[in-house]
This record gives structure tokens, C-alpha cells and sequence, in this order.
């Protein structure tokens, strides 16, 4: 699977960023969490990332909390069961503390809690 980190200077960010609405669906201030996260990726406070393949397009956006837990702000796509793995993986080796993240949806919970 290839990770790419999505930088807030290409051309096409305003793209990637609405991609990214599926994620804030069911969310309460659905367009305050999003522009935060918008906000957030172009401030460089986070980050936003691609992991794809022939079965998998997942974006995501994450950050650095002061506690070096890395914070999953927002995620969509298709093919999250076996992009799990690999984004874990990913976090693990940069030596963050642990993966956290907000969710309202229950699948996405029972996906990362058995992919850890």
C-alpha cells in the first residue's frame, strides 16, 4: 500500500479537503469539525494523508498531541479494514505513544480496536 502525505500547498487541496466530507457525516457541528480540520491541515498542525491501492482509497487526517498520541481527526474511504493495519503500523514506527481518535460510527471502533 502506498502512504502519501497530502501537502496544504498542492494545487489541488480544496479537492482532497472535500473528499473528506463523507467523514463528517452524523457528526454534531459536522461544518465547525471540518473547517477545524481544514484549518488544521493548512496551519501544518496536521496532517493529511492518502493510503491507496487497488482495493484501498482511505484518506486521513491526523496530528501530534502534546502527549505524543497521534490524534485521528477525520477519515474516509473505501477499504478501511485493510488500510487498518497499515496506518497503525505507520503510527507505531514513529514511536507515538498511541493512536486515538473520535468516531460516532460503531464499525469504525470494532475495525481499529481489532486491527491493534
Amino acid at each position: 500500500m502506498r502512504l502519501q502525505l497530502m501537502r496544504p500547498n498542492r494545487a489541488d487541496i480544496h479537492s482532497q479537503f472535500l473528499l473528506l466530507r463523507p467523514a463528517f457525516d452524523r457528526v454534531q457541528n459536522a461544518k465547525t469539525e471540518y473547517e477545524f480540520c481544514c484549518d488544521a491541515v493548512k496551519s501544518q498542525h496536521a496532517s493529511l494523508y492518502h493510503l491507496k491501492n487497488k482495493s484501498v482509497s482511505v484518506r486521513f487526517i491526523g496530528m501530534v498531541t502534546a502527549e505524543n498520541d497521534y490524534l485521528i481527526l477525520a477519515m474516509t474511504g473505501r477499504g478501511l479494514i485493510h488500510a487498518a493495519p497499515t496506518i497503525i503500523e505507520a503510527v507505531k514506527s514513529q514511536g507515538y505513544r498511541s493512536i486515538k481518535y473520535h468516531t460516532v460510527r460503531q464499525g469504525m471502533t470494532r475495525i481499529l480496536y481489532h486491527s491493534s
